[in-house]
C-alpha cells in the first residue's frame, strides 16, 4: 500500500479486492469513454459486478496483480498484470494501465509503475514484463521509456480508429531479473 497526496486529496495505491468490483467497473467505463488510447470502447464494456468480482478473485488466486489508485476513496486509476500461464512463457506477463483523464500528468502513472516494478522484481520466476501501446500514445510511451522499457516490435496498422484511419501498436518489454 502506498499513500501519497495528489493536490489536496490523499492518494492510495493498493492491490484490488473483490469488494472493489463496482468501483473498478465505474472507473473503466469512465476511462474507456474519455480516451482513444485504449483497446476497449466504452460501449463494448459490459461486464457485470459478478463477472468483475470473479476476475479479481481469479487474479488473486493465480498470482496476477491488479493495482487500484484511489483519490478521495474513488478509483481513478488501475494497473493490471497477467502472467502467461504456458510453461514456455511463464517467465513473462503483460500489463496495462488506465488513468482517468482528470488525473493524468500528475505522476499517478509513475507511482503505479514504481509499485508494480517493485512487486515484479520480487515475484518468483518472473523475468520479463511486456506491454502493448498505441504508437500515437506518446504520453504513455514516454512513461514506459522512463522506466527502462524498450521497443520489441510493431504491429503495423493493427488499430482501426473510429475515423477509419489506422495506427500501429508498439510492443515493449523490460527484464526485471
Amino acid at each position: 500500500m502506498d499513500l501519497k497526496r495528489v493536490g489536496e486529496q490523499e492518494l492510495e495505491i493498493r492491490s484490488a479486492a473483490k469488494s472493489d468490483a463496482e468501483a473498478i467497473l465505474a472507473h473503466c467505463r469512465k476511462a474507456f469513454g474519455e480516451t482513444d488510447f485504449l483497446m476497449t470502447e466504452a460501449d463494448e464494456f459490459n461486464l457485470t459486478i459478478e463477472e468483475e468480482e470473479a476476475w479479481i478473485e481469479r487474479s488473486i488466486r493465480t498470482g496476477d496483480l491488479i493495482l487500484v489508485a484511489e483519490v478521495g476513496n474513488k478509483v481513478v486509476g488501475m494497473l493490471n498484470f497477467r502472467r502467461s500461464k504456458s510453461k514456455k512463457v511463464n517467465h513473462l506477463g503483460y500489463f496495462g494501465i488506465t488513468i482517468q483523464e482528470k488525473h493524468c500528468n500528475q505522476g499517478l502513472g509513475s507511482k503505479m509503475m514504481k509499485q508494480f516494478l517493485k512487486w515484479a522484481d520480487e515475484e518468483p520466476g518472473l523475468e520479463k514484463i511486456c506491454l502493448e501501446v498505441f504508437a500515437y500514445n506518446q504520453r504513455a510511451i514516454h512513461l514506459y521509456r522512463q522506466f527502462g522499457f524498450q521497443e520489441e516490435g510493431c504491429k503495423v496498422k493493427h488499430i482501426k480508429r473510429k475515423d477509419g484511419t489506422y495506427a500501429d501498436e508498439l510492443l515493449m518489454y523490460k527484464f526485471v531479473k
